[in-house]
C-alpha cells in the first residue's frame, strides 16, 4: 500500500516530498476527491448510450441500503458485499436501458400531463387532499434531489413499466389451466398420524464424560471466543464543527437581500373546469360532436348559469365535477401545456374560449390568484443560518482534515500529537469483534480498519476513514483479544443437552421406524398407539393452509403420493422440534371448480395472466438484451 510504503521510509527526504504532494492534492480538490473516482466514466454502453459510473454508484448505494435495512446496522461487512453484487447492479441497469430504449422505439413515451397526474395522486405530496408544489420540492429536497431530477426518474420508471402493462395482460389461460389449479389448490385430504414425542426419552439418556470431550474436540470452533479489539479514535465531523460557528446577524441579512429572489414563491392559480371527454382513438364526427357539447356549455356559461352547477352536471372529470370543478391551487408545470396557458392568460373570474388537451375539450374559470411573494428573513432564518454554519465549517474541515491526516501520518504510533494539533480528545472504544460492535464500531467500515493488518499487527494509526460525507476517523488499536476456545467446564452442559437431544430424536425415530412397520403388517394404528401411551389422531380432511397440525407435516402429507384403492399412503418425518411423526394418507379430494364463483374464476384467471405476462415479459427482456449492442467495462467499477 502506498501509505505502507511511505512509513517504512518516512525518516527519507522522498517522504516529505511525497507528503507534500498529497497536502497539495487535499487543499486543490478537496478530501471526497480522494474517495471518490471520476463519475462520468462509462461502466457500460447499451447500443450508443452509455451508462455512467454515478448511475452505477447511485444504484449499488440503494442496494446497499436495502439490504442493510432488511439486515441491520450490524451486518457482517464481508456478507454485505456478497449479498450486493457490483455485476447483478450493472446488469440490472443495462435491462433498465434496454428496456427504456424499445419502450421509445416502439412509441411509448410519458407525455407532461401524465407525469403531472401521476406526482398530483402522490399522497405524501398534498395537503388536505390536494397536490402542495412547495411540500413537493421540501420533500423533494430531501433526497438530495432536485424536482427535474426526481421527476426524470419517475418518468423513466413509468416508461419502463409501460411495455410491462402491454405483455401482462397477453398471456393465455384456458378454462382448463384454471381448473386443474383449483383442483390442486383446494385439494384436501384425509389423515391419520401419531407423534412420537422427544421429551419421552430425554429422561432416559445418561451422557458420559467420553462422549462430551468427544464432541468438545471434534467441535472446537463452535465453542470459540471471537476475536476482539478495541480502539482509540479521533473522530473530525463537520456538522460538529458547524454547530460551534458563532453567527454573525448581520451576515445572515446580507446573504438574505444577495438571494432574496431565492426565497420567493412561484404564482400560483386556482381554477374550476368543464372537461367534456375525448376519446384517445375519436374519429372526425366524435371530435366534432365532443366540441359541439362544450360549446354549448360555454354558450350557458356566458349567459350566467353558474359554472359549478355546469361542472357538476356536464364535466367528465370525476375527481373534480363533484366539486364544481374546482382544481385547487396550482402553479407552473403541473397542468397540460395547452390547459396552464389558457389559465395563466386569465383574469380573474374570467372564463376561458374552449381548450383541447389530450384529455378532450375544457372550458376553464379562474376563480383565484396567489401572486409571487418573498418570503420575510424570519421565515427563512434558519436556512441561512445553517448555510452560514456548513459554508464556515467548510474551510475549516478541509484544513483540519489536512492536519489530521498528516498528524496521524507522520506520528504512525499515537494519536496524541494530531490530537493536540487539532484541540480534539482521543475517545477510546469497547471491545468488538470483526462482525458486532457497539457505538462506533456499529460501523462496518471501522471494524474493517481495525481489523487490517497493518492497523493490528504494525499497531500503526489506520489511513483516514470516511464514516459518511465530511466525517471522517482515524484509529489505532489500543487492546487486542485474539480468538480463544472456551473450556470445557464452561460448556460442559451445553454439549451434554445437544447430545441427550440427538440420542433422544435417534430413540423417537426408531419407535417411529418400529410403528410403521407393525402398520405395514396389518397392525391397527389406533391400537398400537394405544399400547404404547399415544394416540393416533384422525383430524378428518384437512387443506394445504390447515393450522390446526404442525405446518411442516402437512407440507410432507401434501407431498406424499395418492392412496390406492386398496391401501393408504403412509410415511414417516422428523419434525423441526425433534418429535417424530408416523402418518397416513386414507384419500385426496381434489377441489371442486364448479364451487367457484364467477368472480372468484374470473380473479384467479387474472392472476394466472399476470403470471404468465411476467414469465413472457422476462423471456422478451432477455431476446431484446441479445439483440441489443451491449459491452461493459467492469474494471471502471
Amino acid at each position: 500500500m502506498l501509505m505502507q510504503a511511505i512509513r517504512d521510509r518516512a525518516q527519507s527526504w522522498i517522504a516529505w516530498v511525497i507528503v507534500a504532494l498529497l497536502i497539495l492534492v487535499f487543499a486543490v480538490w478537496g478530501v471526497n476527491a480522494y474517495f471518490e473516482p471520476e463519475s462520468d466514466v462509462s461502466v457500460g454502453r447499451v447500443n450508443d448510450v452509455d451508462i455512467k459510473l454515478r448511475q452505477f454508484q447511485n444504484a449499488y448505494n440503494q442496494q446497499r441500503a436495502r439490504i442493510q435495512g432488511q439486515f441491520g446496522s450490524n451486518i457482517d461487512p464481508a456478507l454485505l458485499e456478497n449479498l450486493v453484487s457490483k455485476d447483478l447492479v450493472l446488469q440490472s441497469l443495462v435491462e433498465q436501458e434496454v428496456r427504456v430504449q424499445v419502450a421509445e422505439d416502439n412509441g411509448f413515451s410519458i407525455g407532461d400531463a401524465q407525469l403531472a397526474s401521476f406526482i398530483n395522486q402522490i399522497q405524501e405530496f398534498q395537503t388536505e387532499g390536494r397536490f402542495d408544489r412547495e411540500l413537493y420540492e421540501q420533500l423533494v429536497s430531501r433526497l438530495a434531489m432536485s424536482p427535474a431530477q426526481w421527476e426524470f426518474e419517475q418518468r423513466r420508471a413509468l416508461l419502463l413499466n409501460q411495455p410491462l402493462l402491454g405483455i401482462l395482460n397477453t398471456a393465455l389461460v384456458s378454462e382448463k389451466n384454471v381448473n386443474n389449479i383449483v383442483r390442486l389448490r383446494d385439494q384436501e385430504r384425509s389423515v391419520g398420524y401419531v407423534i412420537f414425542p422427544l421429551e419421552n426419552y430425554l429422561d432416559e439418556i445418561t451422557v458420559d464424560d467420553s462422549a462430551v470431550q468427544e464432541h468438545y474436540d471434534r467441535n472446537l470452533e463452535a465453542f470459540a471466543n471471537p476475536e476482539q479489539v478495541s480502539i482509540e479514535y479521533i473522530r473530525l465531523a463537520m456538522a460538529d464543527l458547524a454547530a460551534k460557528v458563532d453567527v454573525d446577524e448581520d451576515a445572515l441579512l446580507a446573504s438574505y437581500e444577495e438571494q432574496a429572489e431565492n426565497f420567493g414563491t412561484e404564482e400560483r392559480r386556482k381554477a374550476s373546469h368543464i372537461l367534456i371527454q375525448v376519446d384517445s382513438d375519436a374519429d372526425e364526427a366524435g371530435l366534432e360532436e365532443a366540441r359541439k357539447k362544450a360549446e354549448e356549455v360555454l354558450a350557458k356559461a356566458r349567459e350566467g348559469e353558474a359554472f359549478e352547477e355546469l361542472a357538476k352536471t356536464y364535466s367528465d372529470d370525476p375527481g373534480s365535477a363533484g366539486q364544481g370543478g374546482d382544481l385547487g391551487f396550482f402553479g407552473r408545470g403541473i397542468m397540460d401545456k395547452s390547459f396552464e396557458d389558457a389559465t395563466f392568460a386569465l383574469e380573474k373570474g374570467q372564463v376561458s374560449e374552449i381548450v383541447r388537451s389530450g384529455f378532450g375539450f375544457h372550458i376553464i374559470k379562474l376563480t383565484d390568484i396567489e401572486p409571487r411573494k418573498i418570503k420575510p428573513f424570519e421565515e427563512v432564518r434558519e436556512i441561512l443560518e445553517q448555510e452560514y454554519r456548513n459554508t464556515e465549517a467548510d474551510g475549516q474541515f478541509f484544513e483540519l482534515v489536512e492536519q489530521l491526516e498528516t498528524a496521524a501520518f507522520e506520528n504512525p504510533d499515537t494519536l496524541s500529537v494530531a490530537a493536540e494539533v487539532l484541540d480534539m480528545e482521543v475517545v477510546e472504544s469497547e471491545l468488538f469483534s470483526r462482525t458486532k460492535g457497539e457505538g462506533i464500531a456499529d460501523n462496518p467500515k471501522i471494524r474493517t480498519a481495525a481489523f487490517q493488518s497493518d492497523v493490528l499487527e504494525n499497531r500503526n494509526n489506520s489511513e483516514l476513514i470516511e464514516v459518511t460525507t465530511n466525517d471522517v476517523v482515524v484509529l489505532r488499536v489500543k487492546q487486542h483479544k485474539p480468538s480463544t476456545t472456551k473450556p470445557l467446564e464452561e460448556v460442559r452442559e451445553q454439549i451434554t443437552e445437544i447430545l441427550r437431544k440427538n440420542q433422544g430424536k435417534d430413540k423417537a425415530k426408531s419407535s417411529g421406524e418400529a410403528f410403521l412397520a407393525q402398520m405395514r403388517e396389518g397392525g391397527d394404528p389406533t391400537e398400537l398407539a394405544t399400547g404404547l401411551d399415544l394416540e393416533w389422531k384422525r383430524p378428518g380432511f384437512i387443506g394445504r393452509n390447515d393450522d390446526s397440525i404442525d405446518r411442516s407435516l402437512v407440507r410432507v402429507v401434501f407431498e406424499t403420493a395418492r392412496p390406492t384403492e386398496e391401501q393408504p399412503s403412509v410415511g414417516t418425518f422428523q419434525l423441526p422440534s425433534g418429535d417424530y411423526a408416523v402418518y397416513s394418507v386414507y384419500e385426496v379430494r381434489d377441489g371442486d371448480p364448479a364451487s367457484l364463483s364467477d368472480e372468484d374464476k374470473t380473479v384467479l384467471k387474472d392472476t394466472q395472466i399476470r403470471v404468465g405476462g411476467q414469465a413472457e415479459f422476462g423471456a422478451m427482456i432477455e431476446m431484446w438484451k441479445q439483440s441489443a449492442d451491449v459491452v461493459l467495462f467492469p474494471e471502471q467499477l
